[in-house]
């Protein structure tokens, strides 16, 4: 028997608020512990944070677009080894208004953020400055969380919101193909994946089902 389909706001009252707040509770929890630190050390400046910030808010602006492009989107292997995410991905793109995964799970992004501090460390030169990247790292994370729920779940009608949400979901129903960027189009303009082809309603259906079948 097929599932009864329910509107944006039955689901959004259906939410789990806890786990939807969970990744967002634990990492600001790190992030004013880590820079508590850094401020009672006295070695930094504002000016060096709000540098450093745009550059790890970047960071993951690309570090999302890779992923999701080159990881998530992989074809899947009938039997072995497949790449983190990618199945979970794949059910996503074929069932979207899903409550059962609201966000990415801390067992996967604890691993991430501990390999980008450390790379973020031995580049800049001092963990002050990994942390001021990593802050950036975060607020790039919790914007995507975000803007992820606000697109299949959400119910705020801001017009920032509305925008990305149109954006995001043009790339679930229309051309999966595209638009890869969840929190910004910077890196769809920059690799080529910003601009939508014009199909009819047969090719457009094709596309998509030759899309499912390989992931998001």
């Amino acid at each position: 028997m097929s599932r009864v389909r329910q509107t944006r706001q039955e689901r959004n009252r259906s939410v789990d608020r806890f786990q939807l707040y969970k990744p967002f509770i634990f990492y600001t929890a790190v992030i004013l512990l880590m820079q508590s630190a850094v401020v009672r050390g006295g070695e930094s400046s504002l000016t060096t944070f709000a540098g450093l910030f745009v550059v790890g808010l970047l960071t993951w602006g690309l570090y999302e677009y890779a992923t999701h492009r080159w990881v998530l989107h992989r074809e899947p292997k009938a039997e072995g080894f497949n790449l983190p995410g990618n199945l979970t991905h794949l059910r996503h793109h074929a069932d979207p208004d899903s409550l059962q995964r609201l966000n990415v799970q801390l067992s996967e992004s604890v691993p991430v953020c501990v390999v980008y501090f450390l790379v973020a460390w031995a580049l800049a030169g001092s963990w002050q400055a990994a942390t001021h990247l990593y802050t950036g790292l975060i607020a790039g994370y919790f914007f995507y969380e975000y803007l992820d729920f606000q697109a299949h779940h959400g119910t705020s009608r801001g017009r920032l919101t509305r925008y990305f949400r149109k954006y995001h979901l043009q790339h679930h129903h229309y051309d999966a193909t595209v638009r890869f960027g969840v929190t910004s189009p910077i890196f769809d303009y920059l690799f080529g994946t910003f601009h939508i082809e014009k199909r009819g309603g047969a090719d457009r259906s094709l596309r998509l089902t030759a899309t499912n079948q390989g992931g998001k």
